[in-house]
C-alpha cells in the first residue's frame, strides 16, 4: 500500500500531465490560477485537481479565527501541496 506522501506525489505528477493534455484543461486551471494567484505553482496544480471551482483556500484556523467564517461538519478538505520540507495538508506537516 503507497504512503500518502506517495499518492500525493502521484496525484500532483498526474494532474500536472492532464493540464497541458488540452487547451481547455490548460484555460480552465488558468481561472482556478487566477482565484488562487498568491499561492506557488504545485499548490495551485493540487487545488485545482481536487477542487477546480475553488474560490478561496486558508487553513481551518484562518477561516475560523481570522476570516470568522466557519466550517461545515463534515466538509471536506484539500490537500494544498508537497514542500521541500515535507508533505503538507492544510499547513500541517504529515
Amino acid at each position: 500500500m503507497a504512503s500518502k506522501l506517495q499518492e500525493y506525489r502521484r496525484m500532483s505528477e498526474e494532474a500536472q500531465r492532464q493540464l497541458t493534455g488540452s487547451l481547455e484543461r490548460w484555460q480552465s486551471f488558468l481561472a482556478t490560477a487566477s482565484r488562487l494567484y498568491k499561492y506557488p505553482y504545485h499548490e495551485q496544480v493540487m487545488i485545482h485537481a481536487q477542487r477546480p471551482d475553488a474560490t478561496a483556500c486558508a487553513e481551518f484556523d484562518v477561516w475560523n479565527n481570522t476570516m470568522r467564517r466557519y466550517v461545515r461538519r463534515g466538509s471536506k478538505d484539500c490537500v494544498k501541496g508537497c514542500s521541500q520540507k515535507g508533505l503538507l495538508k492544510n499547513g500541517i506537516k504529515l
